[in-house]
């Protein structure tokens, strides 16, 4: 036997209590168990049980080493799990974890196109503004705006963004535009409530430097979308993702104001996943997917 066989035995040993029960799960011998464990305990140079007529039991020693191979076998699966992934077209489910605005911009009109390429996979979108607990909550990827805090997750940047403030003509022509961004507390400015959210931090530059103006206004929601369909109907003025609203600035349907004082630093958006996950099939082509889908949708400058 190698020395993997030797861990397998005696985690066996450790879960059936005794030599006879571990046999016959692993259907040898039980004096060949006994000499397995034996040749492990003279590889080591220590004692793993403590044995009696009567009982079997782990030393303190063999707790640690036990509690040690149920991690190596454990990895040693996942591994095995992963290469046999690698030879196989993706499937499964897919818990993809996404804003309202991004899912319907730009995931809903691409989805059909590549569930149909990938046949054997299926979506669960969950759909929130709100930042998303990964691992907790069984999500593959996520899509996120701005760096991540959790170093445990690793991120693929998908494209560059930044905050643009914006208004429906409907509204600038009624109430006027904003020449300065101290112009701003004059207006209705709309703001998303969503948890953790730093879409309401209006940050501009100006020749003291940059700084973040308080704005105020008689509406508040905890969707993006939500907030997009109110800046669109002439509510008020908003600060939205550039990448986002795009479509809607090239239509003229939105005017872009305040340029000229505009905090120029980008920010990402990033598609986050577990570590563990990251040689999945399904992860990766679904990355993939989301790298050329955002490069798709910058084929037109603002």
């Amino acid at each position: 036997m190698s020395r993997l066989q030797d861990l397998e035995v005696f985690v066996q040993v450790v879960n059936s209590g005794n030599f006879a029960k571990a046999a016959a799960v692993l259907e040898i011998n039980p004096s060949a168990i006994s000499r397995r464990i034996s040749h492990l305990e003279d590889q080591l140079g220590v004692r793993l049980f403590n044995r009696t007529t009567r009982s079997l039991s782990l030393t303190e020693v063999g707790e640690r080493y036990f509690n040690r191979c149920l991690s190596i076998l454990a990895d040693l699966e996942e591994a095995n799990r992963e290469a046999k992934q690698h030879s196989e077209a993706p499937q499964g489910l897919l818990r993809v974890s996404c804003s309202t605005m991004f899912a319907h911009r730009h995931l809903f009109p691409r989805i059909p196109k590549f569930l149909a390429y990938y046949p054997r996979l299926s979506i669960q979108l969950v759909l929130t503004d709100d930042v998303v607990d990964v691992v907790g909550e069984g999500i593959d990827v996520a899509i996120r705006v701005g760096e991540l805090a959790d170093s445990s997750l690793i991120t693929r940047r998908l494209v560059s963004d930044r905050r643009i403030i914006c208004a429906a003509p409907a509204y600038l022509d009624r109430y006027g535009t904003p020449k300065i961004p101290d112009d701003l507390a004059a207006h209705n400015c709309l703001a998303l409530n969503a948890y953790k959210t730093t879409l309401n931090q209006w940050r501009f530059r100006d020749p003291v430097g940059v700084r973040e103006i308080s704005v105020g206004g008689n509406f508040t929601v905890n969707s993006g979308v939500a907030l997009y369909e109110a800046v669109l109907a002439g509510l008020g003025i908003a600060r939205a993702s550039a990448f986002l609203a795009e479509w809607a600035l090239r239509s003229g349907q939105l005017i872009r104001i305040l340029s000229e004082y505009e905090d120029e630093s980008d920010v990402g958006i990033y598609a986050i996943f577990p570590s563990n996950r990251y040689l999945l099939p399904k992860v990766q082509c679904f990355v993939e997917f989301l790298v050329k889908s955002c490069l798709d949708s910058r084929d037109a400058s603002i």
